[in-house]
C-alpha cells in the first residue's frame, strides 16, 4: 500500500492576501456543512430505498422498474438488476390468476414516483448539476461549491491549496476569480457534452481545481510542487520528494486521459470535467503567456490598485536561469525586464549583482546604486535589508555617491534591522562622510558612534572623527561640540585597550594564560569586580553579525567581532535516579572587558539556546556544537578559552555547577543581569 500527495510549493511566498482563494475555500466548507453535514439524508434518497424498490421489483418477472428509478441505479447496478431478474423468470412460476401483475407494477411505480419527489426536494440534488436538465439551470455555477463526503471536501481543497494561491498571488484577484469560474464551467460543459442525457449529478470542485492545475502547470513550471509519500509493506517508508510543477501536473492530467480512455465515464468520477478543465487551464496561461498580458497589463495594474510592488513573472524565470547556471539566459531576461520596466529594482540588483560579480564594477555599481535609491523610498524597509544580504562582499561601497550612502545607511540603521544590515551601516556612513556639509559630518559621527560602541579599533573612529572636525564649519560648526565629545570617548577606550594590551605581554605565552590575563578582572579598591552575566539565547547568525535576545525579550544586534572572547564549559544535567549521567554545555561569549567601574560583560547561552537543529539540520549534535564553535571563532577573531586546541578536539572543560564555572574563566561569581 502507498499514497502520494502534493503538500505545498517550494519556496512559495505571497506578495499578497488570497482572499479569492479563502472565499472559495470558506464557500465550499459553508456549502458542504448545509448540503451534506446537517440533512440526515443528503441526496435525499439513500441506499435503503433503492434496495426496496429492487426488492419490490423483483417480487414477480413481469415488474419492471420504471425508466426515472433505473436512472438511480450506476451501470454496474443496472446489469446486477438484469441477471437477477432473469434468475428470478427461471425460478419463480406464478400460477396465473393468483398475482395482479398490474397492480403490483402500480405500486412500484407510485414508489418510485414518491422516492424520485424526495430525491428531487434535497437541497444538494437542487444545486448539483444533473445534465438532463438542460441548460436552464443553478448547477452549472453552484455544483463547484458541493461535495460528497469528507475526503472528496478535503482531495479537492490540498489541490486547490498548492496551485490556487500561487496564480491568485501572481494574477491578482479579479483576474484569478473570473477564471475560475470560467474554469468550472468549461469543466461542466466537458461532462455534460459527453452524455447530455444523463440524470447523474455532478457536484465538486475538482473540474476549476483541474484548470487551476492546468494553468500552473506552464506558469510556475519550474517550481518544485513538494510530494509526501507513505509506503507500507512489511515496514513503513515516508518522506517527502520535490518534482517539478511541468511533470507533477503532467503526470496528473495523463492518468486522467488513461482513465478515460481504459474506462470511458462509469467510473462514478467525472474524468471528463477534469480533462476539460485542465485543458481550458493550460490554454488560458498559454494565451497569457503569448500575449504577454500579465507581464504588460495585469501585473502593473495589480501594483497601481494595491499601492506597492508585484513580482514579474519573467523574474522567476530568471532566476530559474541563474540557479541552474545560465548565466546568459538569466542577463537576457533581467535586460528584457529592465526594458519594459527600467525601475524593477529586482532585476537592478540582481543584474548588478551578476555585473559585479563578472567584474563589471562600474556598470554592476550603478545598478545596484539605482536599485538601492529605488528601496529606500519604499515605505517599509525590508527590502532593503534582503538587497544588502543578497550583495554581500560584493556591496560596492566606496562607489556609492555619499548622498545615496546617507540614505541607505539610515534606512539600515533602524532598530529592527537585522545584525549584518547594521553592521553594514557604518561602513555607509562612513562613505558618506566624504562628501560635504552638515549631512557629511552627521555621517562621520554616527559612524564614530557605531565604532565606538563596538568597544574596537576606537583609532578608526578616532579617524571618522578627525575628518569630521575638519567639515564642521558654517551650518555644520554645531555639531562640533558632539564631535569632541566622541574624541575623548576614542582617546579613554584606546588607552583602556592599550592597558590592558601591556598586562597581557607581561604574562606568560601559553594561550590558557594569555586567556586568563585577558579577562582578569579590574581590582577597585583592592577587590575585583564579577562579571555582569547576561542569559541569551541567538536568533540569527552569518558570518558578520548576530542576534541575541535576552529572556525578558530584549534584543540586540551585534557585529561578530564584538565578540572579544568565547568560553566553553560542560555541566551536568539533573537526571532520575538511576539514570545514566548526562552533560549540557554552556557557551559564554565576551562582549566588554569592562573597565574601572565595572566587570566584564558575558552573553550565556546554553545549549538549547544555540539553535543547532535548525542551523544543522541532520547533524549530530556534538558535530554541530563543534562546527558552529569553529565558525563563530573563525569569523570574530574572539580569544578562545581555554585555548583553542582544547576546544578543537572538543575537550570542553567540566564544571560541577555554573558558578564554578564562572569563578573559573572571570575570577568571581556573576553579578545580577
Amino acid at each position: 500500500m502507498f499514497f502520494l500527495l502534493p503538500i505545498g510549493v517550494d519556496g512559495a511566498t505571497l506578495d499578497r492576501r488570497p482572499w479569492v482563494s479563502v472565499s472559495i475555500a470558506a464557500a465550499c466548507v459553508v456549502a458542504f456543512f448545509i448540503t451534506w453535514v446537517i440533512p440526515s439524508n443528503p441526496g435525499g434518497v439513500g441506499e435503503d430505498d433503492v434496495r426496496e424498490l429492487i426488492q419490490e421489483t423483483l417480487e414477480h418477472p413481469d415488474l419492471e422498474l420504471p425508466p426515472g428509478c433505473t436512472g438511480l441505479l450506476s451501470e454496474h447496478g443496472k446489469t446486477l438488476l438484469r441477471r437477477l431478474k432473469a434468475k428470478v423468470e427461471v425460478e419463480v412460476e406464478a400460477p396465473a390468476g393468483d398475482v395482479d401483475v398490474e397492480a403490483l407494477q402500480a405500486r412500484l411505480d407510485a414508489h418510485c414516483e414518491s422516492v424520485l419527489e424526495a430525491k428531487d426536494s434535497g437541497l444538494l440534488q437542487l444545486l448539483g448539476l444533473v445534465p438532463a436538465r438542460g441548460v436552464m439551470q443553478w448547477g452549472w455555477l453552484t455544483y463547484m461549491f458541493l461535495h460528497l463526503g469528507w475526503m472528496h471536501l478535503l482531495g479537492n481543497m490540498l489541490f486547490f491549496y498548492v496551485v490556487g494561491l500561487l496564480l491568485e498571488d501572481a494574477w491578482g484577484r479579479p483576474l484569478f476569480a473570473g477564471f475560475y469560474g470560467v474554469g468550472g464551467l468549461v469543466a461542466a460543459v466537458a461532462h455534460v457534452v459527453l452524455d447530455p442525457s444523463s440524470q447523474v449529478l455532478m457536484v465538486g470542485a475538482s473540474g476549476a481545481v483541474a484548470a487551476c492545475m492546468g494553468a500552473f502547470c506552464l506558469r510556475f513550471a519550474t517550481r518544485k510542487v513538494r510530494v509526501g509519500y507513505l509506503i507500507w509493506f512489511l515496514k513503513i517508508w515516508r518522506g517527502t520528494f520535490g518534482v517539478p510543477g511541468w511533470l507533477w501536473a503532467g503526470l496528473w492530467f495523463g492518468n486522467e486521459v488513461l482513465n478515460f480512455v481504459l474506462w470511458g465515464n462509469n467510473t462514478g468520477v467525472a474524468v471528463m470535467a477534469h480533462i476539460g478543465g485542465f485543458g481550458f487551464g493550460f490554454v488560458a496561461a498559454s494565451a497569457l503567456r503569448v500575449t504577454r498580458l500579465e507581464e504588460r497589463f495585469v501585473a502593473p495594474a495589480i501594483a497601481a490598485r494595491e499601492g506597492g510592488w508585484v513580482a514579474d513573472p519573467r523574474m522567476l524565470e530568471a532566476q530559474t536561469s541563474l540557479e541552474t547556471g545560465n548565466r546568459e539566459k538569466a542577463r537576457a531576461a533581467f535586460l528584457l525586464i529592465l526594458a519594459d520596466h527600467p525601475d524593477h529594482s529586482e532585476a537592478l540588483l540582481a543584474l548588478g549583482r551578476m555585473e559585479l560579480e563578472d567584474g563589471k564594477v562600474p556598470a554592476g555599481s550603478a545598478r545596484v546604486e539605482k536599485a538601492l535609491q529605488l528601496l529606500v523610498a519604499r515605505e517599509v524597509p525590508e527590502p532593503l535589508w534582503n538587497a544588502v544580504d543578497q550583495l554581500g562582499e560584493l556591496f560596492p561601497v566606496e562607489r556609492l555617491r555619499p548622498g545615496v550612502a546617507w540614505r541607505v545607511a539610515q534606512g539600515l540603521d533602524e532598530g529592527e534591522a537585522p545584525a549584518n544590515s547594521v553592521a553594514m551601516a557604518e561602513s555607509l556612513y562612513a562613505a558618506a562622510g566624504k562628501g560635504t556639509g552638515t549631512m557629511a559630518v552627521r555621517a562621520l559621527i554616527r559612524a564614530a558612534e557605531l565604532r565606538l560602541a563596538r568597544r574596537d579599533a576606537p583609532e578608526t573612529a578616532a579617524g571618522y572623527l578627525t575628518r569630521a572636525k575638519e567639515l564642521a564649519t558654517g551650518d555644520a560648526a554645531a555639531l562640533a561640540e558632539r564631535v569632541g565629545q566622541l574624541e575623548v570617548e576614542a582617546v579613554r577606550m584606546g588607552a583602556r585597550m592599550k592597558n590592558r594590551a601591556m598586562d597581557l605581554d607581561t604574562e606568560s605565552a601559553t594561550a590558557r594564560t594569555r586567556a586568563v590575563a585577558a579577562l582578569a578582572p579590574v581590582e577597585v579598591g583592592g577587590s575585583s569586580l564579577p562579571p555582569r552575566i547576561i542569559p541569551c539565547r541567538i536568533l540569527g547568525l552569518s558570518d558578520k553579525a548576530l542576534l541575541v535576545e535576552a529572556p525578558g525579550g530584549q534584543r540586540r544586534s551585534l557585529s561578530v567581532t564584538e565578540v572579544l572572547a568565547v568560553a566553553v564549559g560542560m555541566l551536568p544535567v539533573a537526571v532520575p535516579e538511576g539514570a545514566a549521567p548526562r552533560q549540557t554545555v554552556l557557551t559564554d561569549l565576551v562582549v566588554s572587558w569592562g573597565d574601572p567601574d565595572r566587570g566584564p560583560t558575558v552573553l550565556r547561552i546554553p545549549a538549547a539556546g544555540l539553535g543547532l537543529p535548525e542551523r544543522y539540520p541532520g547533524v549530530a549534535p556534538r558535530e554541530a556544537y563543534a562546527r558552529f564553535l569553529s565558525a563563530l571563532l573563525e569569523h570574530s577573531a574572539a580569544n578562545p578559552m581555554p585555548d583553542a586546541p582544547t576546544l578543537a578536539e572538543g575537550r570542553y572543560p567540566r564544571f560541577a555547577t555554573e558558578g564554578e564555572l564562572t569563578a573559573h574563566y572571570y575570577g568571581q561569581v556573576a553579578a545580577a543581569a
